[in-house]
């Protein structure tokens, strides 16, 4: 089995957050809604910890920006549909620092509680957003435990692990897998299957250029192209 699993970061106005790891939110709707309509299970990444079944499709959403949490969480409500979204506990309520000059508001806790609450999932993207293929072991599994700790804290039930920038190493995946992670995920060009290791899904980056026939070309015909040659 396979899982369609999409990487997405900022969902604003472009007149607002730019293009850059941005996404109207009118475009995310048109993606959304193609998968609903077209009979796909929508699921969150911590459902993936079960059997998958056939037309699976994940949509996640890295760093938790007030702009994502705001605009994001009502669109799958709108179809029955919930998503999964990956907090930085050391930086909840302040601004993406990691962006540099570029930095921006990201969702309090508040923000992530309610969209908890309503069904979503909230999981874990590390204490300070860190390469942790740049760091030591030690410094992993305290950056992966502290920040499952700060969540649980703050009543948020983290499930499943995100690692900054993809940076992994194949110890990490074990040690995510040691903090109590059954499921991660990654950054890769290619559709996950169930027999990936389960603390390293590969997701597909969506972009603020993909239009819906621009995924739609990511998802079902490049991957055929690749294999015909």
């Amino acid at each position: 089995m396979q899982a369609k699993i999409l990487c997405y970061h900022k969902v604003g106005f472009c007149s607002e957050e730019g293009r850059r790891l941005n996404i109207e939110p009118s475009r995310l709707s048109s993606h959304v809604r193609f998968f609903s309509r077209n009979n796909y299970k929508i699921s969150r990444i911590s459902d993936l910890i079960q059997p998958w079944q056939d037309k699976l499709v994940c949509f996640t959403f890295d760093d938790a920006y007030l702009s994502t949490m705001t605009h994001a969480p009502e669109i799958f409500e709108a179809v029955g549909a919930r998503a999964t979204f990956y907090a930085v506990p050391g930086r909840v309520g302040m601004t993406s620092d990691w962006d540099g000059e570029l930095a921006s508001p990201l969702a309090d806790w508040d923000l992530l509680r309610a969209a908890q609450n309503r069904g979503h999932e909230i999981g874990n993207h590390t204490m300070n957003h860190v390469h942790l293929d740049q760091v030591s072991e030690t410094e992993q599994a305290i950056e992966i435990k502290s920040a499952h700790d700060r969540l649980t804290a703050e009543g948020i039930q983290s499930k499943s692990f995100c690692y900054p920038y993809g940076g992994h190493t194949p110890r990490t995946l074990e040690i995510t897998r040691k903090a109590g992670y059954e499921v991660g995920v990654i950054l890769g060009k290619r559709i996950a299957s169930d027999t990936d290791v389960k603390q390293g899904l590969p997701r597909i980056v969506v972009a603020y250029s993909d239009t819906l026939p621009m995924l739609l070309y990511k998802l079902l015909i490049k991957p055929k192209l690749k294999r015909s040659r």
